[in-house]
């Protein structure tokens, strides 16, 4: 590009360099490798890179949901590089696991609830034997 001077405002190679900075940071900027590797995906969509690095921000933010999109994206674009597979395995291993863990948690909960209505039934049993006994 021409110019200069921008910070790498706009140009998707610099923006994406600077996203790469950002990640290796310690701690990392996760947020401001975001905002870069949207700009430049807002340039240039087609760039295996920007998804690439945007779903590393958003695995470091914890938004797994959208870091697997993103993963997926750089997939389909890279054509299977091995990096980016490694990625998206280790995020869509996290994201299954989480899945998991909410269906684990959604029957547990089930089960204590069908629990609870069975005591309720038993005690209604029970104080209508009683009533039942009273009148004798």
């Amino acid at each position: 590009g021409g110019g200069g001077g921008g910070g790498g405002d706009g140009d998707p190679s610099c923006l994406l360099n600077r996203a790469l900075s950002r990640l290796k940071l310690s701690p990392a900027d996760h947020e401001g490798a975001l905002s870069d590797c949207d700009a430049a995906l807002r340039a240039q969509n087609g760039n295996a890179k920007g998804h690439y690095r945007r779903a590393q921000a958003l695995e470091g933010l914890g938004r797994m949901d959208e870091a697997l999109g993103a993963a997926e994206r750089a997939r389909q674009i890279s054509g299977g590089d091995d990096t980016v597979n490694a990625l998206y395995n280790r995020i869509k291993g996290a994201v299954d696991k989480r899945k998991e863990e909410e269906r684990r948690l959604r029957r547990e909960k089930e089960k204590d609830e069908r629990a609870r209505k069975e005591r309720e039934k038993e005690e209604e049993r029970r104080r209508r034997a009683a009533d039942v006994d009273e009148l004798d």
